[in-house]
């Protein structure tokens, strides 16, 4: 049986989406940090700063490079960019293995964008880590079932 532990600053619902997709999977959730990391097929974090030069799988709301750091959806919309997203990455070293865009639309509202990027690591997490613990490619338009884009609120491709 493969086993995970899931590094978290707060109680989020993502950790409950994890736990509860990944059948057949023994998952160990710690606060704030991990206790010994040998015993896992992959270490998962959510909403940490503190990294330990550890390789954990994680989730970054802006398509990095951009907006590393603290509050990115907050940097993005002070820039005015129109086109943000979320990243899933490994910590040490860096290496991005998915992202996915959301459009930033004239009329769109900060808590908006992030309600969606919330949505987003909520659903796509669990389906990234299983992915990686069985070594398969990630597909992120098929995962999510859309074919054209995200927040656009008009085109006949979202599902929205």
């Amino acid at each position: 049986m493969k086993k995970i532990a899931i590094i978290y600053s707060d109680y989020t619902p993502t950790v409950d989406a994890i736990i509860h997709y990944l059948h057949g999977v023994d998952v160990v959730c710690f606060k704030n940090k991990i206790e010994a990391d040998d015993n896992f097929d992959l270490i998962v974090g959510i909403d940490i700063e503190n990294y330990e030069n550890k390789n954990i799988l994680t989730v970054h709301h802006s398509l990095l490079p951009a907006f590393e750091g603290y509050e990115p959806v907050k940097k993005a919309f002070m820039e005015g960019v129109k086109v943000t997203g979320i990243t899933f990455y490994y910590t040490n070293p860096k290496r991005i293995i998915a992202q996915y865009p959301v459009l930033i639309s004239n009329g769109t509202d900060f808590v908006d964008v992030e309600n969606e990027l919330k949505y987003l690591e909520q659903t796509l997490y669990p389906v990234i880590i299983e992915k990686v613990l069985n070594n398969q490619i990630i597909d992120l338009k098929s995962i999510l079932g859309k074919t054209g884009c995200s927040s656009c609120g008009g085109c006949s491709n979202c599902k929205k």
